[in-house]
């Protein structure tokens, strides 16, 4: 909110850095109930043993016959594969370098309305595993001839994500944040500064914070240059909870949710 007089933004900018500081500073985990999931629809197809996903950026085609194929542009996965299981039933995992970084499962109900998935995240450098699923509901229909899983899909919800996936931890001293996840990314970047490196990041992210007010800050994600993300998160008058959007630039996509001190 933008103040007229000077004085006054002055003292709450004061008031509110002061807070912010100690506010900040913590580990915080996302509350799944709050999220409101991206608008923009997952658009996939399987038809004559080809998977196709539209939405993907850039998309990706390749053969569903189980075996992992190569793909390009992905900075978090070079090979994938997709294995019809049954008429409603798909798996995928994906690999980076040849190791295996993500598996998943896809299952459509009978009557076609909804998808459910699970994940399992193996990325993370320090061996730490993340698991969870979900719902989607059908928002564009299945093209004649294809599998079950294909058309036009919006999240619903999540649900049973493993901690690993949820925490972050922030320190914020003076005007440098530092901040750590479970799964092993780290950083540690001056308020207001340039980039830095995101440790533990196998697409060599680079991480910038800003401030916007007294308690909001800004982190900025970049690939060469390029923004590819932005999360922006406020602290709550009760000190207790942080609403934070998250907006991924590659895929035009925005998430909110609210994360709790631990």
């Amino acid at each position: 909110m933008k103040k007229t007089a000077a004085i006054l933004l002055v003292s709450a900018f004061a008031a509110g850095s002061a807070f912010a500081q100690a506010g900040f500073t913590g580990t915080w985990k996302a509350d799944l109930h709050s999220v409101q999931a991206p608008q923009k629809p997952d658009v996939f197809m399987i038809k004559d043993g080809t998977y196709t996903c539209r939405s993907c950026v850039p998309a990706v085609t390749i053969k569903a016959d189980g075996a992992f194929h190569r793909v390009t542009g992905h900075p978090y996965y070079d090979e994938q594969s997709v294995k019809v299981v049954d008429a409603r039933t798909v798996e995928f995992a994906t690999r980076l370098k040849g190791k295996l970084v993500g598996r998943g499962t896809d299952s459509v109900s009978a009557d076609g309305r909804t998808l459910t998935f699970a994940f399992t995240d193996t990325s993370s450098p320090n061996g730490q595993v993340v698991t969870g699923k979900g719902t989607e509901h059908r928002v564009g229909p299945a093209p004649a001839g294809t599998h079950a899983v294909s058309g036009s899909w919006r999240t619903d919800k999540y649900e049973n994500v493993s901690d690993a996936g949820l925490l972050v931890t922030y320190k914020l001293v003076g005007d440098v944040l530092q901040m750590t996840t479970p799964t092993g990314q780290s950083y540690q970047a001056k308020v207001g500064g340039p980039a830095v490196s995101i440790h533990g990041d196998p697409a060599s992210t680079m991480a910038s914070v800003r401030r916007l007010g007294p308690t909001t800050l800004q982190e900025i994600d970049t690939r060469a240059g390029k923004p590819v993300s932005v999360a922006t998160m406020t602290l709550n008058r009760d000190g207790k909870t942080m609403s934070v959007v998250f907006e991924d630039k590659v895929q035009a996509t925005r998430m909110a949710y609210k994360s709790v001190k631990q």
